[in-house]
């Protein structure tokens, strides 16, 4: 069998080892663009370690070398100088910047929460890990690239919004994005102390555990220096995908094994800056000519989701109650059977069909496509005139098309020449009418929302 891993890669890891890869296996390799392996090195003397590789398929991009470089801080010093911290972290054996990857010994464990039989004993040993990755040194010079430990939170998010401001704009100035943006800049909470060490990407799918216990803190690319409720934060956002134990549990494991008194309302900061952190970017990705950034079914499924929590959480946030808007029920005209068909075709016989799990995946990638096909033919150009004629009364003189009008709607929030709760509105309506046309492929997605509590 071919194998899976770059040959460049491979001559590289076995020369600075000393050992052959003797086997592999294909894994996922964790984030949207790794490739991993399970691979077994083999020395001189006949002696086998078990160990895992994974590259980054997006190595030529020089964006990535920042993200490359910050998890391999992290891994080196938990594996090395900080070992006994008693954070728990595939020891680090090797990084190699040609491929932005790293090998590390291999470490049992399942990543799939769900599957957990004590998820409540599971959830507080995951908490308890974050907690004491908070109470390092974070002036430590092991940590050195994961930024400036004199720079205080505040400030730091300060410069990340300016900079999301000026990449949103540039790429169309999404209104969505930008009212979110804006809300965020006037509200940067007070710095209750220094800048800790941050895991970045907290929450289920990024740790591995056996039994009740925590085995490995996996998926150290979004670390960083800051607030320690970014962490918290972050479990809450990607519990709206992946069901974790309920948030209020969280909070109160978190407090008693910190010692600290929790801020709900900067934990909600957080959380709407954790969401703008990947959705301003990936618009940006998107809005280039040819790019295929998000065109996938699955890709609109998440995109839809994260831009309808995003406008309820600024509603949320600034207290401003929102209306839903009329979304008219229209009978689908004689092209509807075609979707119906090529939706038939996959869910009966192309999905059952498929020769390999990449070839299912793609089938229902693709069947979520055409399900906003379907409803985007029967409702989008009410929907679109709709939003129009909303954005024209709001802003006389936009343009008569939708993405210029759109434009202007964000440029003008931007500048603060619009009122921000009738912005918010429109941006709001805008959100629940995508939803419409996605909620077939949704499902649960469509309404997902945060645990509220007091």
């Amino acid at each position: 069998m071919a194998s899976a891993i770059p040959s460049d890669l491979r001559l590289e890891v076995e020369q600075g080892t000393g050992c052959v890869i003797a086997a592999e296996v294909a894994r996922g390799g964790g984030g949207a663009s790794r490739q991993g392996a399970e691979v077994t090195l083999k020395a001189a003397d006949g002696c086998e370690q078990r160990c895992y590789l994974a590259w980054d398929a997006r190595a030529g991009d020089p964006s990535r070398r920042p993200f490359f470089e910050r998890e391999t801080a992290i891994l080196h010093a938990l594996s090395g100088p900080l070992a006994a911290s008693g954070i728990k972290a595939a020891p680090l054996i090797g990084s190699y910047p040609s491929h932005l990857a790293l090998l590390s010994a291999f470490v049992p464990g399942n990543d799939r929460f769900a599957l957990a039989e004590d998820k409540s004993a599971l959830a507080a040993d995951f908490v308890g890990q974050l907690a004491a990755l908070h109470r390092l040194d974070a002036t430590d010079p092991a940590f050195a690239a994961l930024g400036d430990a004199r720079q205080l939170p505040s400030q730091r998010i300060a410069a990340n919004l300016a900079h999301w401001q000026v990449t949103n704009l540039a790429a169309g100035a999404d209104p969505i994005l930008q009212i979110a943006l804006e809300w965020l800049v006037r509200h940067v909470p007070a710095d209750c102390g220094p800048p800790v060490v941050l895991h970045g990407d907290a929450g289920p799918g990024n740790f591995l555990f056996e039994g009740g216990r925590v085995t490995a803190l996996i998926d150290w690319e979004l670390t960083h220096l800051g607030d320690p409720a970014e962490d918290l934060a972050q479990i809450w956002v990607r519990s709206l995908i992946q069901p974790f134990v309920p948030m209020h549990e969280v909070l109160a494991t978190y407090a008693a094994v910190s010692g600290s008194k929790l801020d709900l309302a900067r934990i909600k900061y957080h959380r709407l800056f954790f969401q703008l952190s990947f959705t301003v970017p990936s618009a940006a990705q998107a809005s280039l000519p040819g790019s295929r950034t998000g065109a996938s079914g699955t890709g609109l499924l998440y995109g839809t989701m994260h831009k309808r929590v995003i406008v309820r959480a600024v509603a949320e946030l600034a207290g401003i109650a929102l209306t839903d808007p009329e979304l008219p029920q229209i009978e689908p005209d004689w092209t509807d059977c075609y979707f119906a068909a090529a939706l038939d075709d996959l869910k009966d016989d192309i999905v059952p069909a498929a020769a390999n799990q990449r070839a299912a995946a793609k089938a229902k990638d693709l069947a979520r496509l055409v399900k906003f096909w379907r409803r985007r033919a029967s409702h989008g150009a009410t929907f679109d005139a709709a939003e129009l004629a909303e954005i024209r009364a709001l802003l006389p003189g936009a343009p008569g098309d939708l993405a210029s009008a759109r434009t202007a709607l964000g440029k003008a929030i931007a500048t603060g020449s619009v009122d921000f709760s009738a912005a918010l509105q429109l941006c709001h309506n805008r959100a629940m009418r995508e939803t419409y046309v996605m909620t077939d492929a949704m499902g649960a997605l469509a309404t997902t929302w945060y645990e509220e509590i007091a």
